[in-house]
C-alpha cells in the first residue's frame, strides 16, 4: 500500500486536480473533493490491504499441508534456482575451465523473474512477521479479556 501513495498522490494533485480545477468553480469545494478523493482512495487501498492479509494468514493457518506451505515451497524453489544458476554453474564452469551448456545463464534470466522474486520473498517475510504479531496481538487481546 505504501507503494502506492506516490502515485495515488501525482494522480490526485495531477490529472485528477486538473478534472476538478476545470469543472468545479468553487474554492472550497474544490478542496473539499480533493480531500474526499483522496481519504477514499487511501480507505479503499486499506480495506484492500486487509482483505490480502487475511488471505494470507487463513492461508498460513490452514489444516492443509499443501495450502499452507506452498508460498514458502514456491520461494524455496525460486532460491534453489538463483542458487544453480548464480553459484553452481559459474563454479562448474570455473572447474571445467570452459562454460558448460547450460542456458539460461544468469543474465537471460527475465526482469519478470526478479520482480516475482522481489514481491514473493517480501511477502514471505511480511506474512511471516504478521502471521507472529498478530499470535502476539491476539494473545495479549485474550489475557485481557479473563
Amino acid at each position: 500500500m505504501f507503494a502506492l501513495l506516490p502515485i495515488i498522490s501525482a494522480l490526485i494533485k495531477g490529472p485528477l486536480s486538473a478534472i476538478i480545477d476545470a469543472y468545479v468553480a468553487d474554492i472550497e469545494l474544490r478542496r473539499k473533493l480533493k480531500a474526499d478523493l483522496e481519504a477514499s482512495l487511501l480507505d479503499h487501498l486499506s480495506k484492500s490491504e486487509e482483505l490480502q492479509q487475511t488471505i494470507v494468514l487463513a492461508e498460513i493457518k490452514s489444516d492443509n499441508w499443501l495450502t499452507a506451505n506452498w508460498r514458502p515451497i514456491l520461494m524455496l524453489v525460486l532460491m534453489g534456482f538463483l542458487v544453480l544458476v548464480g553459484l553452481v554453474i559459474p563454479t562448474l564452469d570455473w572447474i571445467a575451465g570452459h562454460p558448460i551448456p547450460y542456458q539460461p545463464r544468469w543474465n537471460d534470466l527475465p526482469s519478470g523473474f526478479w520482480d516475482f522474486l522481489t514481491v514473493g520473498v517480501g511477502g514471505y517475510i511480511g506474512g511471516r512477521s504478521l502471521e507472529k504479531i498478530s499470535g502476539q496481538v491476539f494473545g495479549a487481546v485474550a489475557e485481557k479479556r479473563h
